[in-house]
């Protein structure tokens, strides 16, 4: 009793003679000052908050292979807990019976863009392939046809370092976890005026026999009023200003918008370069579920980590975490704010914070291009400072598989070709892939490089490189134009073209293109010609329909005004693989042009959109003429030099085009399904000598991500517009194909100039024209010319 008075004593004569002369000395010579430091930081904003980047949402229905879209990387990523079958589910849990085959999840609440998610539990009927059957949402017992997974977060826009909070008012905080709070960091809160002389008498009978700052006895107030302006030096100058500063900010304010701002304001740990800051967003880090859907237990261990936020992360120190959990569930039930049943359920509770999930989701090619679109619309203090959310068209899962297909291709090539190693890594062998939905213009993966830690330069959409081959359609595009235009000119599929060595003559100058490796395959149709790329029958295509009109064409996909030189219809131009995109879509959407594009939405603080997109459609082919144009793609892809894309294994219908430089230096692969659309450039930056062709370097690259990506998209046959007719044709005389026919092609042909006669010749008798009378058919190469 005696050294408990002593004590007493002891604090009470430290406080007068140490404290109370400098207080009052700075009580009058500095409180004008302070009072309006304290109200000016009160009446603006508080924080600066640094927008973030969203990934798309992704659409779960009955139908989908659950495999095929990452489904449950996806709950990984998005901090979902695999609880065990037969648990009563808390929201972010899923479980997952394969004897049964069910797969029950509790969804996280999310507002996305026009639409508010409630975060419902669903149950799932899956079959043995994994693929959805059925689902109900348990919550009204009711067959559902599909629910969204929330986007995933990308990157965001800060300056200095990245302070992540969710501003909420006091009444979106649980009453429990404000309890929580006020146990642990100041149960006299609402009685005193912002110091507490008891725990500052304590700390500093503490600070004086430890014969420095060793301990604190800040209230809350003083906490807040040390992290608003000032920095965390433990001395009693400090101290002193931050108890004047508390006591004005009590006269001042309320309680409760001292405590408001003190539960936004608090650190509370690091997610990598991000700091956690405020309730909200740490239960959602450490617990991936709002503070409203936390046990008692939870809310405790957020509230014990304010002291020491690192030292008792439960991710990284559990036993440490658990024990200042209990002591502040005693502080609870010592203060009357839990009873003791609340106290012995918590206190048994299991901490099970969500797994650690370290792989980085940044797609930073990606977000830097979204960065520099945001940039062009809002100012900088803007996009670091106001909370923007920003939603994106990214597929998470496809970025994960582009990023695989593009090392698995560059790391196999320098393996089977040594000579495309370097040993500096800013010269190495470089490639960039971009894929997109062709309806939509939505991006939905992109790769600029092979390492953005190298080298932040984006070759998707900086990059200009000569496209090569994959112009070529431009040219084939214009020729049927004319005829289905009703020119004088008839090019369909079908029609034949002169391939061998070839000069074109313009103005004073002349050029001769020249077929890869020299092989040449006389008459040949122009869809063999595109199909097997040959660079002479091309040029002589486009000679005969006209500079001007294959330069008119380009301008309508979109390359612009380019140079009125015969080498441009062979890709003598330099395009970004973004441009060839965009082209390319347009021939995979029926030939609508829409704009690719990666923002989706920008929603502020308070949930307005402030920026949304509309989507835009132009027709710039007519539908017939894309089509033809498919079905020329199609083959090279079934046939001709992109055929390595049925050899590696892709089956679904698909249309591409191979591209290489006459000199060798850049080699391209651009394709697409009816729903999915990726072009692969692969080449090196100081633009060396590949010695490779885009079946070579390219395709494989293509194929790899397609597989895995096109594998949650339906197999779609490309839909033939009305007034077109595929048909069987004797090339050998140009009649409809019959059963005796020695040699049959296929070709699309606008339905008025399809061949509507069977071959008379070729009828089971003897034939009146000899077949060598006819031309003769091309010998197909054994291996891809481009």
């Amino acid at each position: 009793m005696r050294r408990l008075l002593k004590f007493a004593l002891f604090g009470v004569c430290a406080v007068f003679l140490f404290a109370i002369p400098p207080a009052l000395y700075y009580f009058f010579s500095y409180y004008d000052a302070l009072r309006s430091e304290v109200m000016q930081r009160f009446a603006g904003q508080h924080w600066s908050i640094p927008s973030r980047i969203y990934s798309d949402s992704e659409l779960i229905y009955p139908g989908l292979d659950l495999e095929a879209v990452g489904f449950f990387q996806r709950l990984e990523r998005l901090n979902y807990h695999l609880a065990p079958t037969g648990k009563t589910l808390s929201r972010g849990e899923y479980t997952w019976d394969r004897k049964h085959r069910r797969l029950t999840i509790f969804l996280h609440r999310f507002s996305y863009p026009y639409n508010q998610f409630p975060g419902e539990p669903v149950a799932m009927k899956v079959s043995t392939g994994n693929v959805v059957e059925q689902m109900d949402d348990l919550s009204s017992g009711r067959q559902i046809y599909s629910f969204q997974l929330e986007p995933e977060l990308l990157s965001g826009i800060f300056q200095g370092n990245w302070h992540q909070r969710r501003i909420v008012r006091l009444s979106q905080i649980p009453p429990a976890q404000i309890d929580a709070v006020l146990a642990a960091e100041d149960h006299r809160f609402y009685e005193h005026h912002g110091i507490d002389l008891a725990r500052t008498i304590k700390a500093a009978y503490v600070d004086f026999t430890a014969g420095h700052v060793r301990q604190g006895g800040s209230t809350l107030t003083q906490q807040l009023m040390k992290n608003f302006f000032l920095d965390s030096e433990r001395t009693y100058h400090r101290k002193l200003k931050e108890a004047l500063m508390a006591y004005i900010a009590e006269r001042l304010y309320s309680k409760d918008e001292i405590l408001e701002n003190y539960l936004n304001d608090i650190y509370l740990g690091q997610r990598g370069q991000e700091g956690i800051y405020g309730i909200w967003e740490a239960s959602e880090f450490y617990f991936s579920r709002e503070p409203g859907d936390l046990t008692i237990g939870e809310m405790a261990t957020i509230a014990g980590m304010i002291s020491s936020p690192n030292r008792l992360n439960p991710l990284r120190h559990p036993d440490w975490a658990r024990v200042r959990r209990n002591e502040v569930l005693g502080l609870m039930l010592q203060d009357g704010y839990i009873n003791k049943a609340a106290y012995d359920n918590a206190v048994t509770e299991p901490l099970r914070p969500r797994e650690t999930f370290t792989e980085n989701n940044d797609a930073p090619y990606f977000t830097d291009y979204v960065k520099h679109e945001l940039a062009d619309r809002y100012p900088p203090n803007v996009l670091t400072g106001e909370g923007l959310r920003v939603f994106t068209t990214l597929d998470v899962h496809a970025q994960k598989l582009a990023e695989k297909a593009v090392d698995e291709n560059l790391d196999e090539l320098e393996a089977k070709y040594p000579r495309l190693r370097r040993k500096e890594e800013q010269n190495r062998l470089e490639s960039a892939l971009v894929a997109l939905e062709p309806a939509t213009g939505k991006i939905r993966a992109m790769m600029g490089g092979r390492n953005y830690r190298q080298s932040q330069f984006n070759r998707v959409t900086q990059s200009k490189r000569q496209p090569g081959s994959v112009f070529k359609p431009v040219t084939y595009l214009a020729a049927m134009e004319e005829t289905l235009n009703g020119g004088p000119g008839q090019y369909l599929p079908t029609s034949y073209i002169e391939d061998s060595p070839f000069t074109w003559e313009y103005g004073d100058m002349s050029w001769t293109p020249r077929n890869y490796k020299d092989r040449y395959f006389g008459r040949v149709t122009l869809e063999f010609a595109l199909q097997e790329s040959l660079n002479s029958a091309t040029s002589r295509l486009a000679n005969a329909v006209g500079l001007d009109r294959i330069l008119a064409m380009a301008a309508k996909l979109g390359f612009g005004d380019l140079p009125a030189y015969p080498s441009i219809v062979l890709g003598g131009i330099e395009v970004t693989p973004m441009q060839i995109a965009s082209a390319y879509a347009i021939f995979a959407n029926e030939g609508l042009a829409v704009e690719p594009y990666a923002v989706t939405a920008v929603v502020d603080q308070n949930g307005h959109v402030i920026q949304g997109h509309e989507l835009k459609a132009v027709q710039t082919l007519s539908p017939q003429l894309a089509y033809m144009l498919d079905f020329m793609l199609e083959n090279v892809v079934n046939h001709g030099t992109g055929i390595g894309v049925r050899r590696r294994g892709f089956k679904a219908p698909a249309a591409g085009k191979t591209g290489t430089t006459n000199d060798s230096k850049d080699a391209w692969f651009a394709g697409f399904t009816p729903n999915l659309l990726t072009v692969v450039w692969t080449g090196f930056d100081q633009k060396e000598m590949l010695n490779l062709t885009g079946a070579e370097a390219s395709l494989p690259a293509w194929t790899i991500f397609m597989k895995a990506a096109a594998a949650s998209h339906p197999a779609l046959d490309f839909a033939v517009p009305p007034g077109i007719t595929v048909e069987k044709v004797d090339p050998l005389t140009g009649y409809k194909a019959g059963p005796y026919c020695p040699v049959v092609i296929e070709g699309a042909f606008p339905t008025a100039l399809a061949p509507a006669e069977a071959c008379p010749f070729h009828t089971g008798k003897s034939s009146p024209v000899s077949d060598r009378s006819a031309p003769p058919t091309p010998t197909v190469p054994s291996e891809p010319t481009d």
